[in-house]
């Protein structure tokens, strides 16, 4: 075994051999670990040898993750996404990284989408991902959900649920390893992505510490919209590979932050997460 390990979590649709042919297109060898976590009711009819495979009923993604984390015995872990995997070159890149520097808050790598800007999915990749997207601005202090490589000391945890957030929370700082790319190709439908908005907003705002007092926290949801979308239009500008096509999907861009908002809203007034389960 090397010293990288691979959690993916997925709660919908996968194919096993789809999924390890693609790992293996990014230069990921049979000896790597490569842990799988997913829903039951998505359980794949066939398996691929190479892949371990865990189900559990009624947990989110992050508990997936979590779950794929947990499973996981090297030394260093990949946090990835069933529709989100790496392309030729991450495996190398990841690897080089570790083992010239090693660095306690690990690394993380740009999410590319894997398609053009007349697709539909452009809305859900401007939404959650443009600012990922190679190039990358040099004072970006964010890093995505998926495509982190972290120590699995540096994790901490046994079971439970991956939250990214919370690792930010307690000071962590991964690097960003440009070659270590992964391209974004999750299902997409308005609706259920709408909905998907509205839910990890609840649960974000519900779940988060330290608390905000409600005369902070109304007042930042009502105007919460225009902030996420004028950040999205920043970095959209700066990628216009595709020319202005993707504005015509700004209206759905506004309906979807929207969405977050109203379920940040929720969440911080009833102090309720809602249905972890649901969380993809």
């Amino acid at each position: 075994m090397t010293a990288l390990g691979l959690a993916i979590a997925t709660k919908g649709e996968w194919d096993p051999e789809k999924l390890l042919a693609t790992l293996r297109e990014a230069g990921i060898e049979a000896s790597v670990e490569v842990h799988v976590a997913g829903d039951p009711k998505h359980a794949p009819t066939t398996t691929a040898p190479g892949l371990t495979i865990h189900l559990r009923e009624n947990a989110s993604l992050f508990e997936l993750w979590g779950l794929a984390i947990d499973r996981c015995t090297a030394p260093w872990v990949a946090i990835l996404h069933a529709d989100a995997l790496p392309v030729a070159g991450w495996f190398a890149a990841m690897n080089e990284a570790i083992e010239r520097e090693g660095l306690a808050d690990g690394y993380w790598g740009p999410v590319e989408p894997d398609f053009g800007t007349d697709d539909p999915r452009t809305v859900a990749y401007l939404t959650e991902y443009v600012q990922f997207r190679w190039p990358i601005s040099n004072d970006m202090k964010e890093v995505p959900g998926s495509n982190l490589v972290l120590p699995r000391q540096r994790l901490g945890f046994s079971g439970g649920d991956f939250s990214k957030t919370r690792l930010l929370g307690e000071g962590l700082e991964p690097r960003l390893v440009e070659q270590a790319r992964v391209r974004y190709a999750r299902p997409y439908r308005f609706a259920d992505y709408c909905g998907r908005r509205f839910r990890h907003g609840r649960a974000y705002a519900a779940k988060r510490m330290p608390k905000l007092s409600l005369l902070k926290a109304i007042p930042m949801t009502l105007v919460l919209p225009a902030v996420r979308i004028d950040r999205i239009l920043a970095h959209a500008f700066q990628h216009r590979q595709g020319g202005l096509s993707w504005l015509r999907w700004f209206p759905a861009i506004l309906f979807a932050e929207t969405c977050w908002s109203v379920g940040e809203l929720v969440g911080y007034v009833t102090g309720r997460p809602g249905d972890l389960a649901r969380l993809d």
